[in-house]
């Protein structure tokens, strides 16, 4: 892990930026997703990405766990009148 200069940031904060350096392709490529849509649930991310969904849902929580994502809320995706969880960016 890089190290971080001192500011006056929060050590979560810093964390969370210093993992952006670890990312590998397909896990930058679902961030970028989730922060270009604001808010997305997996099939959004998919569908935005060009991409089958199970190639997003292991990315997302990978992501979750680098702390670099967080659930924003749930809520039903009307295609499938499911409900399910929808992330945003940290």
């Amino acid at each position: 892990m890089a190290v971080m200069p001192q500011t006056n940031v929060q050590q979560t904060s810093a964390v969370a930026y210093a993992s952006l350096e670890d990312l590998g392709e397909r896990q930058a490529a679902v961030r970028n997703a989730i922060s270009s849509l604001g808010a997305a649930c997996n099939q959004k991310i998919a569908d935005y990405l060009g991409v089958p969904v199970n190639q997003v849902t292991g990315r997302v929580f990978e992501l979750r766990d680098k702390g670099l994502v967080r659930e924003a809320y749930k809520a039903v995706w009307l295609p499938t009148g499911r409900n399910v969880i929808w992330w945003e960016t940290v």
